[in-house]
């Protein structure tokens, strides 16, 4: 079981790896206006969950698959193992669907996220949300 102080530090990484994707879509070109807003006002974990529960997907997620970017979507990265514990299944299943939705090979490209993203390796190339619905 994760105890709250571990839980804490997890929301925090969280929140840099989103606001680090943030800049990295920026640099793409694409400024999800929006989810910057979600994040300002709920707090990383919590936009991520309001956005992934949304029944439809978000624009930005839209955005991000004509990017060839959904690595960069909050839907991939509430998937990752090490995020499991800020979300609850229903967070997860719904991530999920999303994604598949999209016709998104999710097994391959989650792998290709983890190995790129993996903390006990030292990757940190961050993530951007997917909201401007």
């Amino acid at each position: 079981m994760t105890g709250e102080v571990e839980l804490v530090a997890l929301g925090e990484r969280f929140a840099c790896d989103m606001h680090r994707g943030l800049l990295e879509l920026a640099r793409l070109g694409y400024d999800a206006t929006l989810f910057r807003q979600m994040l300002d006002k709920h707090g990383a974990v919590e936009a991520a969950r309001r956005l992934v529960l949304a029944k439809d997907p978000s624009y930005g997620l839209c955005k991000l698959k004509t990017l060839g970017r959904l690595d960069m979507s909050v839907e991939m990265w509430v998937l990752l193992p090490w995020y499991g514990p800020l979300f609850g299944p229903e967070v997860r299943e719904q991530a999920e669907r999303k994604l598949r939705l999209l016709e998104v090979d999710l097994e391959p490209e989650l792998h290709n996220l983890i190995h790129r993203e993996d903390p006990t390796s030292g990757g940190d190339n961050g993530v951007a949300a997917a909201a401007d619905q």
